[in-house]
């Protein structure tokens, strides 16, 4: 599937479809899940989002891994925005600037 959606990207001519990707209903179920539960995941409010989440679906041990590298890929674009800001901003005071440890919120 990543190889067909590749060949999508590189033709700009077609508009892309990622459910015309899925055509095992399952995994199309499984995608339209996938894409509610991070859109339920705020990245100002994680534990409200996983609340809800937890309420709504009943997930598999595997899925529950996937929502936990969301959340750090989540955590991971926060720290790229705030040190590339850092950057832009010259590194005014050193001394104030963010570490990368400092921002591990999820391990």
């Amino acid at each position: 599937m990543l190889e067909t959606f590749l060949k999508l990207l590189e033709d700009d001519s077609e508009r892309i479809d990622v459910k015309k990707l899925l055509t095992d209903k399952k995994d199309l179920i499984l995608w339209e899940k996938m894409v509610d539960i991070f859109d339920s995941i705020e990245i100002d409010n994680v534990t409200d989002g996983l609340e809800k989440v937890s309420m709504k679906y009943k997930l598999s041990h595997k899925e529950e891994i996937t929502v936990l590298a969301y959340i750090k890929f989540l955590e991971i674009m926060i720290l790229k925005v705030k040190l590339t800001h850092e950057i832009m901003d010259g590194m005014k005071d050193k001394t104030a600037s963010t570490k990368k440890d400092e921002l591990n919120m999820y391990g």
